[in-house]
């Protein structure tokens, strides 16, 4: 029989053809020789100049992969908008622009590197005052806490005042805790609530969440109290406006969660205003222990009293007060507080805050208006219940001197016309907003990036 002879030739054949045509390029996986590396960022599609607080977009092309190192003062925006805070992100060909946030910096330019292979792209970019809202404002807080305090006052807690009953009953503080509800809902949160608890009524918080993409189950919350001394309260008689204590932390608060509200994060975003803070911390503890079962906090930020702080200096010349009090501060002094995380990562924490304030907004703190920031617990605000629950917390405390504080707690001289005064004008409370709302953006990017990081709750 022949077929085992055609077979062998057969085998013979398709095996000369294999050699043949690997050699040839045919089959297998011979290696295309390596394209050199072109990179440009063309000078008539791109701005060499950018707007502090706004975005920026570089275009890039290149036919290879090429790697973006930013400089501080920026953060990354990636392909499904998150901020990312790494100092370098590398992109393939098809990428031809790199969108960054320019943070409302004091430096003066922001220095680009590009590489591809063996080529590299250095640029310089010169940084403008932004004329239009930035995207988180002091000016746009002014407006708010300037709406607050002319629209929504005597927001006493429905708890407070002897035997539980409160001027109104509370009536005035729901009005406006419904009316921001309504504010927080146009802002584009995904759910907005005033929590109702069925074991603790008064607790009116009015809350807002943007659910993180990646893990939809740990809550970065922001918060200030919304409630204020009612009448009568020690040490200095209460007060109806409340302006520093703690409209200015509401005021930061509303300002944060409009940004926060429109942009993607990991993580889920809460904003919120406490109630009963002047009862006991009530309204924050409240939402602490309703948190759902299968959430954990991983991090808290607090504002109360955060009025007076950098860039604003105090004024030169006594100012009367609307009591007939003297007011003449020497320093407009701005304390971040850390606790609630074991000491490794609240050593990252105090990090954080250094090298924002250090670095990318490059502030320049003198004598009369230092930022300081330590690892200390305390009680006296709503940073308490989510320590106390094992969460990290950053409390921000800014009250205008020690002669403006005891002025203001609690009394009826805490109004917006005199803390504006102690600003030396409407632009400088505005600055003094604005260098809060970017601090505080700046830390909640770095606690969204952040690996590996949580409370003591997980240990």
């Amino acid at each position: 029989m022949r077929i085992p002879c055609l077979m062998r030739a057969s085998t013979v054949l398709l095996t000369v053809l294999f050699f043949s045509a690997s050699l040839s390029g045919c089959f297998g996986n011979m290696d295309e020789p390596k394209p050199s590396a072109e990179l440009s960022v063309p000078d008539e599609l791109n701005s060499f100049t950018a707007e502090r607080g706004q975005f920026y977009t570089l275009t890039v092309d290149s036919n290879v992969d090429y790697t973006v190192h930013r400089a501080n003062g920026t953060f990354f925006v990636d392909e499904f908008g998150v901020l990312r805070d790494a100092m370098e992100m590398t992109f393939s060909p098809s990428t031809k622009s790199v969108e960054l946030l320019v943070l409302d910096t004091e430096l003066d330019t922001i220095d680009l590197k590009i590489l591809a292979d063996d080529q590299v792209w250095n640029g310089t970019i010169e940084l403008v005052d932004s004329e239009s809202m930035m995207l988180v404002d002091g000016r746009r807080a002014y407006d708010t806490i300037d709406m607050l305090t002319t629209s929504y006052n005597n927001r006493w807690c429905a708890s407070a005042g002897p035997g539980g009953v409160n001027h109104e009953g509370g009536a005035a503080y729901e009005a406006a805790a419904e009316a921001m509800a309504e504010e927080m809902r146009g802002m584009g949160f995904d759910f907005v609530e005033v929590t109702r608890y069925d074991d603790d009524p008064d607790q009116l918080n009015v809350v807002g969440y943007n659910w993180g993409r990646i893990n939809p189950d740990e809550y970065i919350v922001i918060g200030g109290h919304f409630d204020i001394a009612y009448a009568f309260t020690p040490p200095s008689g209460g007060t109806n406006e409340g302006a520093n204590d703690d409209t200015s932390g509401s005021t930061v608060s509303l300002e944060m969660a409009q940004a926060l509200a429109k942009l993607e994060f990991d993580h889920t975003v809460v904003a919120a205003l406490w109630a009963c803070e002047e009862e006991g911390l009530l309204g924050s503890a409240a939402y602490v222990a309703h948190l759902p079962e299968n959430v954990s906090v991983r991090a808290y930020m607090n504002f109360d009293m955060v009025a007076l702080n950098y860039p604003i200096t105090p004024v030169t010349e006594p100012i009367i007060g609307p009591g007939g009090e003297v007011f003449s501060a020497t320093k407009y002094d701005w304390t971040i507080s850390i606790a609630g995380a074991n000491q490794s990562n609240m050593e990252r924490m105090h990090d954080w805050v250094g090298a924002t304030i250090d670095d990318d907004l490059a502030y320049q703190p003198t004598a009369g208006n230092p930022i300081t920031w330590q690892i200390a617990e305390s009680c006296a605000s709503d940073h308490c219940s989510f320590f106390s629950a094992g969460y990290p917390t950053f409390n921000f405390f800014s009250p205008g001197g020690d002669i403006s504080f005891w002025q203001e707690w609690h009394s009826p001289s805490d109004t917006l016309e005199f803390m504006t005064a102690k600003a030396g004008g409407q632009a400088g409370m505005a600055s003094g907003f604005n260098s809060l709302v970017w601090t505080s953006l700046d830390l909640f990017v770095r606690v969204d990036n952040a690996e590996n990081f949580h409370g003591t709750w997980a240990e």
